[in-house]
């Protein structure tokens, strides 16, 4: 990991900081594998979800309530709960063996391996029981399976969501952070987890050549994720494709929506971080 001091920093790294403000970047991230691919879409939906909720609106309510059926289908799955413990579990020995690496500090890493500690013990202590209640509610499973229907959750369809959406800003609130609470230690836990990955490794300035770069993986490390960050100006987006031993960035231009993107044949530079712990 080249040394714990890259978990003084947030998701951008002061070399980074040094050519691109936070505001003018935006980081393009590609999972490389299944674990990591189902935490970046829960982060996605709880960060829906809360978006959702800042906003009064009635839309505003229903974007977040889209989000959280989302989060109840995906950690439905019997053994989410085993991969969160697995992957922590993971983390926690990666960087104990840091310990006797010199230069770590060792402050730093007991803070770090005391939250994942904490993560995993609130984990152990999830309460199923009002989880499963929340997804048996029944107002939210009616207006989760109209949901799934073009169009289905308008007036006429789900008078009950409807009138639920009428009431004030404060009520709808209150629900949602009930409905959210039995899941709050997941939530973390994701967090934790993937801000573990992300400060594994430290963007380096590359150049795709005519749009294109490719690089191979070393066998022996455990790559969990691709991160390019760009300019956010810029005229052009990368598209990743990786796996175990290799991955690949297309850059590709699209000026007009309306039509389909090309490949870049400019020398695009950028920062790429390979996320491995």
């Amino acid at each position: 990991m080249g040394g714990l001091n890259v978990f003084a920093f947030g998701p951008l790294t002061i070399a980074l900081l040094a050519r691109y403000s936070v505001s003018q970047t935006v980081c393009y991230e590609q999972p490389l594998n299944e674990r990591v691919r189902v935490l970046l879409r829960l982060e996605f939906l709880f960060q829906q979800v809360h978006h959702g909720m800042v906003g009064c609106s009635a839309w505003n309510s229903r974007m977040a309530l889209q989000g959280l059926f989302d989060i109840l289908a995906l950690t439905g799955r019997n053994e989410f709960k085993g991969d969160l413990l697995k992957e922590l579990d993971r983390h926690a020995a990666t960087l104990s063996r840091l310990r006797q690496t010199p230069g770590v500090d060792l402050v730093m890493l007991d803070n770090v391996l005391f939250k994942i500690g904490q993560a995993i013990d609130r984990i152990h202590r999830l309460d199923n029981l009002a989880q499963e209640a929340i997804r048996q509610t029944d107002f939210l499973s009616t207006a989760h399976k109209r949901s799934q229907v073009p169009g289905g959750s308008c007036q006429f369809d789900v008078p009950a969501l409807y009138h639920w959406l009428q009431a004030d800003y404060p009520v709808r609130a209150h629900h949602f952070q009930g409905w959210l609470a039995p899941f709050g230690p997941m939530q973390e836990a994701v967090s934790l987890i993937l801000e573990l990955i992300r400060e594994s490794a430290a963007p380096r300035p590359e150049i795709a050549v005519h749009g294109f770069f490719q690089r191979g993986l070393d066998s022996g490390g455990s790559h969990q994720l691709i991160r390019v960050l760009l300019p956010a100006k810029w005229a052009c987006f990368p598209e990743i494709s990786g796996g175990k031993h290799r991955f690949t960035i297309h850059f590709l231009e699209q000026p007009d929506p309306n039509w389909r993107a090309v490949r870049s044949t400019a020398d695009i530079p950028f920062d790429l971080a390979c996320c491995a712990i």
